[in-house]
C-alpha cells in the first residue's frame, strides 16, 4: 500500500515537520548536540551519532533506551547500509542533482524521497514509519554535515 507523506521546515529550524496527505503525522527535530528525535505515526525513535568522524548512527527506542538498528555510512556518505529491528535496507542518492534518494531493500524500491530546498515529498510501499523517519533524517545528517565542510572551507 502506497502512503504519501510531504515534509517542510524552516529556515535556520532544526524542526522537521511531516504531513501524511494533508494531515500533520509527526516530526524530525534535534534533541542535542549529537541526538534527534523523531515520531510518525505515533511510533517514536531517537537518532544518535557515535564516533569520533560520525560515520556510525544509532537508532533507538526512546522510552527504553534500546538499540533498535544503525546507520553505517560508506566512506565517502555517498549510501549507506541501515539495520533495523535485524533486517537490512540499502539508502542511496539518485539523479544527477542528488535531490532524490531511495531505501531500498535486497529485493525492491520501499521509499523514494524527493527533496526541496525546505520541503520534500516521501512515497512509501513499506509499513515502516521508523524506516520512513530514518530516511530523513539520512537527509538532514547529510545536509548538516555538507554545510559544515563548506563553511570549514572558507
Amino acid at each position: 500500500m502506497e502512503i504519501q507523506y510531504f515534509w517542510k521546515t524552516r529556515f535556520f529550524s532544526s524542526r522537521y515537520e511531516i504531513y501524511r496527505f494533508e494531515t500533520p503525522d509527526g516530526e524530525l527535530q534535534r534533541a542535542g548536540w549529537r541526538k534527534k528525535t523523531g515520531e510518525l505515526g505515533g511510533k517514536k525513535v531517537l537518532f544518535e551519532v557515535k564516533g569520533f568522524f560520525g560515520r556510525d548512527l544509532m537508532i533507538n527506542d526512546p522510552d527504553s533506551g534500546t538499540r533498535i538498528g544503525n546507520i553505517l555510512f560508506n566512506t565517502w556518505k555517498t549510501s549507506a547500509t541501515i539495520t533495523l529491528s535485524g533486517r537490512q535496507y540499502y539508502w542511496e542518492r539518485k539523479g544527477f542533482f542528488r535531490k532524490e534518494f531511495t531505501i531500498s531493500d535486497e529485493n525492491n524500491v520501499l521509499i523514494t524521497y524527493t527533496t526541496h530546498f525546505k520541503s520534500g515529498e516521501i512515497v512509501s510501499n513499506a509499513d515502516n514509519e521508523i524506516l520512513v523517519l530514518t530516511g530523513l533524517y539520512i537527509r538532514e545528517y547529510l545536509r548538516q554535515a555538507e554545510a559544515a565542510a563548506a563553511a570549514a572551507a572558507t
